[in-house]
């Protein structure tokens, strides 16, 4: 698990930090909210641990943003606040949980354990992803056009998967090559990234007729987009 920790105080977030990865996480240290916000974009994470407070921004407007664009991003809120309508607040803007500083270690650990697990368990139960004439059945990794099967490769299948369960949102290209190919990206890697991309357009027929357009944000990475009245990606029920 990659944890983005935004957390201004950097001995605080080194003694945070020091918590967590005995436990094997990956842990970035951010110290200001606009460095987040670059990262973030670069490479999404899988989890966030959020000072409240920030030197160049409030924690809530950051939360916010990743609510806006990222919304699948478990968030956990640290807060010095006792008083319940600060944390209220922060609830309100989208925190998934919330820590009074300074955090008891075990506390604090079963904290983001619980979280990150309930955000996976959720991604999990929808194995059937629908976007207009396209239906995506996770457990047996088919894609359907219009009820047919379309053949994919095996990473054709991830990514086109990766890109439903964040329709709407960019997906950097540093992450695709990550989760997809569990490689460090380099120039190879994004050349891979792309050719594949090309052939899911082509066989997928990604167009504005069929509703669902697969399109390049230069400088961030890709981002699927439903054309239709509504976002239609839904869980099955």
């Amino acid at each position: 698990m990659v944890i983005y920790l935004i957390e201004d105080d950097e001995i605080q977030a080194q003694y945070y930090q020091s918590m967590l990865v005995e436990h094997g996480w990956q842990v970035k240290l951010l110290l200001d909210g606009e460095r987040a916000f670059r990262e973030i974009q670069r490479m999404p994470p899988d989890l966030i641990i959020l000072d409240r407070r920030l030197p160049d921004l409030d924690g809530l407007e950051v939360l916010m943003w990743v609510r806006k664009n990222y919304s699948n991003i478990p968030v956990l809120i640290l807060t010095n606040a006792i008083l319940e309508s600060e944390v209220v607040a922060a609830l309100e803007a989208g925190a998934d949980d919330y820590v009074i500083k300074p955090p008891r270690k075990q506390e604090f650990v079963a904290r983001v354990k619980a979280l990150y697990r309930r955000a996976t368990e959720t991604r999990t139960l929808s194995e059937l992803i629908e976007i207009g004439p396209y239906r995506i059945q996770t457990s047996e990794k088919v894609v359907y056009f219009h009820h047919e099967a379309i053949t994919l490769s095996p990473k054709e299948y991830e990514i086109i998967e990766l890109l439903a369960r964040n329709i709407g949102q960019i997906v950097s290209r540093d992450k695709m090559v990550y989760q997809v190919w569990g490689r460090l990206p380099d120039e190879a890697a994004f050349r891979t990234l792309d050719t594949h991309i090309y052939r899911i357009r082509r066989k997928l027929e990604l167009t504005r007729y069929n509703r669902l357009i697969l399109r390049a944000v230069y400088m961030h990475g890709y981002r699927l987009e439903y054309m239709g009245i509504n976002n239609m990606m839904a869980p099955a029920s």
